[in-house]
């Protein structure tokens, strides 16, 4: 993954997930996060595209960390990285769901959004119970309470200098 040449740490990749299994070798998963996050889009498409092939083939391999790192690469610029992170998190059991922009919620995003203005979140698959959905919301913090430490000594026992700066007394 150190290699100074992309197509050397995409082939890497490639090989790991080609010959290793991520359950009996669950450090992969950790190479391919890391492969992520390289600066060549060619190679963060083939860690996105290994994860997802390692997750069909072992669900178990869908930790809350390849999630967040999948999670993340739906926001890269290369298209082909969204869409490999896509199907990777759909196989981990996810629905990508498309972002609301300016009220084209109930209408979709072909309204007055831009092409790039929605972005896609994942949501959990199953749906939230009826109960949890209807928990009351917390109550908001009560008003803030500033500490003024010139209101807690008298005004005629004010120390002057450093000594009153460290509080030490003449």
């Amino acid at each position: 993954m150190t290699d100074c040449y992309a197509k050397n740490r995409r082939a890497a990749l490639d090989k790991l997930g080609r010959k290793y299994d991520c359950c009996c070798h669950p450090e992969i998963m950790n190479a391919f996060v890391y492969g992520l996050n390289d600066t060549d889009e060619r190679v963060r498409k083939e860690a996105a595209d290994e994860i997802g092939d390692q997750i069909r083939k072992n669900k178990c391999c869908c930790s809350p960390c390849v999630v967040a790192a999948l999670t993340c690469a739906l926001a890269d610029c290369d298209r082909g990285v969204r869409r490999q992170a896509e199907e990777a998190l759909e196989a981990c059991g996810y629905e990508i769901v498309d972002g609301c922009c300016g009220g084209c919620c109930d209408t979709g995003c072909a309204t007055g959004c831009g092409s790039d203005a929605c972005g896609a979140t994942p949501t959990a698959a199953p749906a939230a119970t009826p109960a949890a959905e209807a928990a009351p919301a917390p109550a908001p913090p009560a008003e803030p309470q500033a500490f003024f430490p010139s209101r807690l000594h008298n005004k005629s026992q004010s120390k002057t200098g450093l000594a009153g700066l460290f509080g030490m007394a003449r």
